[in-house]
Order: structure tokens, then sequence, then C-alpha cells
């Protein structure tokens, strides 16, 4: 069963797990600046807000905006915001992948982290992530592969400089298969909107690229 919003007091377990995932949320961040260092920025899933906030932190010019389900921990990313000291270029709502609540063609990108996984309709989830994105623009999908090998595992972990121990263990639950992303996903993907995607696999992480033509 796929759980899509984090209840209440599980909010806060999950924000003290995103502590050892820093070296990720920073790894990504440096990623997304390097396309899109000004204009609006979606991030859907948003959790505990890390993600928006080392990407405030990098990129000043750009206006991002994170929704979750969680009241919990999107009371948490504000708060967390306002102690980085990036809490006017970072806000943080309540809200579903599959109704958001933005114009159409109003975000110059938008991306997701870890988040894939727990969607029980992605398909609908894509198209609003279509509606909203600007054409000729970008968004970037980020999860784990649950089944990658053992080396890949460590691989990753070395090179955003997380701790072999416990993320070793819980890269081993979050994410999908391999074979979800080049079946189940891709089913989505082609029942989508998105006439234009790419898998790109680096380690235990997973990128898909959704470009809106």
């Amino acid at each position: 069963m796929k759980i899509e919003g984090i209840p209440g007091p599980a909010g806060y377990f999950y924000y003290f797990t995103t502590k050892t995932r820093k070296g990720l949320y920073e790894a990504l961040a440096d990623e997304i600046i390097s396309k899109l260092n000004s204009g609006r920025v979606l991030d859907i899933g948003t959790g505990s807000g890390n993600l928006p906030i080392e990407i405030a932190k990098r990129a000043s010019n750009l206006e991002i905006i994170g929704i979750d389900l969680s009241k919990t921990l999107i009371k948490i990313a504000r708060n967390m915001a306002k102690r980085e000291g990036v809490g006017k270029s970072v806000r943080f709502e309540i809200g579903s992948a599959y109704d958001l609540k933005f114009e159409d063609s109003y975000f110059d990108m938008v991306i997701s982290s870890m988040t894939i996984h727990h969607l029980k309709y992605p398909t609908k989830a894509f198209n609003e992530i279509y509606r909203v994105l600007k054409p000729n623009r970008e968004a970037w999908i980020y999860d784990l592969i649950r089944d990658a090998s053992l080396k890949e595992v460590k691989q990753t972990l070395r090179e955003m400089n997380l701790p072999i121990f416990p993320s070793i263990i819980l890269y081993r639950f979050f994410g999908l298969k391999y074979e979800e992303y080049s079946g189940e996903i891709t089913e989505y993907l082609e029942e989508s909107l998105f006439k234009e995607y790419k898998f790109e696999k680096k380690g235990c992480l997973m990128k898909i690229v959704l470009s809106k033509i």
C-alpha cells in the first residue's frame, strides 16, 4: 500500500532521518542550479523542505515553492527556512501533486525527490506537472533504485558524502525497482501529456527528465 502523505507525529521522525541525507540534498541542489539560477521552481513532495532550502542557499534569484500533503512537515519546513535565513525566497504550502494550485505555464522548472514511489496515480501527477511547467522547460524527478547493487549504493553514498550506516539500510526500503522504472513508470509517462522524457541512472539514484515541448 502506498502512503502518499506522512501522518502527524511520523513527520517528526521523517524530519530527523533527513538529517543523515544532507549530502544528497546538497548534490541535487548543485545539479539543479547548474540548469537554472533564476525564475520559479516548484518542489513536489517537499517533505521538511531540505532540497528547496539548499537550492535557496545557492541561488538567491530563484523563487522556490515546496508543497507537501503533511501539515507537520510544512510547519517544520517553514521553521527550517527561517533558521537558515532563506525564508524570503522559499515558500512552503500544503498541497497535492494531483491538484496544483497554480496557473498554467507558471514554473520554469518542477522538481521532486523521493516522492514518485509514494504516488498512487503517477499519470495524473505528470499531467499536472506538464500544465504548470512553461513550454521548453524541464521537470526533474529523482528517486532511488531499490534493487541497485551494493557497489552502486556505496558509490552513491561516497559521492554524496553520506554515512554508509544507516544510509545503506534506508536505501533498501525506499524508491522503486529498476524494472518498475522501465515498466510501470514508462507506461504512466506514455499515458501522460509529456511526449519527451528520458531516464538517467547514476549509482542507486534515478533521475527522470520530462521535457515540455
